[in-house]
């Protein structure tokens, strides 16, 4: 590790900020990304290797070339993942299997050089790995296509995922910095990669010496749905429950607006000190940033003292307005952990988690230490439950991590017939929205949020959701209402 002085007084959401603008200013590719997990703060420069899927469905591997700023650069490869043509990719689309089987031995070619420096200890954060995000689209369409039948392959193609938009990227960040006792410390492996930072050093100090705060203009962001396009969104809904498709379904909703001579990371600032959100990212592309506030862990992988890989998963569902006043809030908190109809959606949601690891897990090892916990936010109450399990021997992550998602607290139950219904209710795909931002290291251990409380940009686009789970029980003005509860916060940011 090597300290970085010039760096101290900047927080981490001011640094991954500079940082990004320095990836602007510079026309310089260096991906920068920031993970924020539970206090355990990481940022990732110019990764050595990149996997990538766009909207094509192609996974692709880029490989960091050169070592100056000066001369940086990526050499791409396209990965054939049992697709070998434009019309197998419409009908078969990225084979799920095979995606995990190219990170496994990418994985397993870094861990044997490093056995001797494997610590079986749990959770310590971002180590060596990769980190990165995997969309809701990606993960929804890999589940729709289960078993589909191939006439409708084209149809599903172009309607789960968004068009010109990342779906997937995991970089194997060897050049980072941590956030430990309030110091920056950089760890890299070769002097190529310090002198590469001692570049973004003397631009930062001159940055900061010469400008002020920048001006940041108001994004105007506004509902695509009118409040009749919710309702008639949420009596189909109720539709479906009562034909007998689904008990839950998760309906959300957009956000959407248009960049003004910013980026999206130039509001990170004033949003992470907004949430505080224990979860919170944010990844900068060439023309794509994502920016998560999200308060929801989807899992946690841990070693134990045995070696064995554990997982944790903490579902959110059931929410309810923080009070303008203490009492006013504690009576919101009391009426949500009282609440039958929140209560029994938690249990589903519980159950769907539950089964998902059972096929994953050893025998007996799934529990449930805490259910129903209320966990208060900066702008709402949440009912939290908690599910651990012992990973069977020849299970890796990265097969927990896709085959779990998209997350059943972000689509509903039966998890893949919700897909399908969300798929033609809502007004557009959700892009990575309610996928998943994290890291994996390649000793096993990693965290991955839920990206609700997310914005994405493409280009200037600019696009936000809200949602909630809709049962039998539901309300239709409440539920439109939770909408803006959960995004409330984030908009008067936003609209500054």
């Amino acid at each position: 590790m090597y300290p970085m002085p010039s760096l101290q007084h900047l927080a981490p959401s001011q640094l991954i900020t500079l940082l990004q603008q320095f990836n602007a200013t510079n026309n310089h590719a260096i991906y920068p990304i920031w993970l924020d997990n539970e206090g355990q703060n990481v940022i990732g420069l110019l990764p050595k290797t990149i996997f990538e899927i766009h909207s094509q469905n192609q996974l692709t591997q880029k490989q960091r070339q050169n070592c100056s700023f000066d001369d940086v650069g990526y050499c791409d490869t396209v990965i054939n993942t049992g697709a070998d043509t434009a019309t197998d990719r419409a009908t078969k689309g990225i084979d799920i299997g095979e995606l995990t089987a190219v990170l496994e031995a990418y994985q397993h070619q870094h861990l044997s050089s490093k056995q001797s420096a494997i610590q079986h200890t749990a959770n310590v954060g971002y180590q060596d790995g990769l980190m990165g995000f995997i969309s809701y689209d990606l993960s929804a369409h890999h589940l729709a296509n289960a078993n589909h039948m191939q006439a409708r392959a084209h149809h599903v193609e172009s309607s789960y995922l968004m068009p010109n938009q990342p779906q997937l990227f995991l970089g194997h960040y060897d050049i980072y910095l941590t956030f430990e006792n309030n110091h920056w410390q950089l760890h890299a492996t070769t002097q190529e990669a310090i002198e590469q930072m001692d570049v973004i050093q003397h631009w930062l100090t001159q940055t900061l010496m010469v400008e002020n705060k920048p001006v940041v203009n108001p994004i105007m962001l506004q509902p695509i749905w009118q409040t009749s396009d919710y309702e008639n969104a949420f009596y189909k809904v109720q539709d479906y429950l009562t034909a007998g498709d689904c008990y839950q379904i998760n309906l959300t909703q957009c956000w959407q607006g248009e960049l003004s001579n910013q980026q999206l990371v130039d509001y990170l600032p004033s949003l992470h000190q907004s949430t505080n959100a224990p979860f919170a990212g944010y990844l900068g592309l060439n023309n794509f940033e994502l920016l998560s506030c999200s308060p929801e862990l989807f899992f946690t992988f841990a070693n134990n003292a045995q070696g064995e890989n554990c997982i944790i998963t903490k579902p959110i569902k059931g929410t309810r307005p923080r009070g303008q006043n203490v009492a006013a809030d504690q009576a919101n908190k009391n009426e949500l952990a009282s609440s039958e109809k929140d209560i029994a959606e938690n249990v589903m949601i519980v159950d769907l988690l539950r089964n998902d690891l059972g096929k994953y897990a050893k025998t007996g090892t799934v529990k449930v230490p805490k259910l129903f916990d209320i966990e208060s936010f900066s702008n709402v109450h949440h009912m939290v439950s908690t599910i651990t399990a012992t990973l069977k021997d020849d299970i890796s992550p990265w097969t927990v991590l896709f085959e779990s998602l998209p997350a059943g607290s972000i689509t509903g139950t039966p998890k893949k017939r919700a897909v399908e219904i969300i798929n033609e209710l809502e007004a557009k795909p959700r892009g990575a929205y309610c996928g998943t931002m994290g890291y994996l290291n390649f000793d096993g251990t990693g965290q991955w949020n839920v990206l609700i409380r997310t914005l994405q940009a493409l280009d200037n686009n600019v696009s936000l959701w809200a949602g909630g789970g809709i049962t039998i029980a539901s309300d239709c003005e409440a539920e439109y209402q939770e909408c803006f509860d959960k995004v409330g916060n984030l908009l008067k940011i936003l609209h500054q």
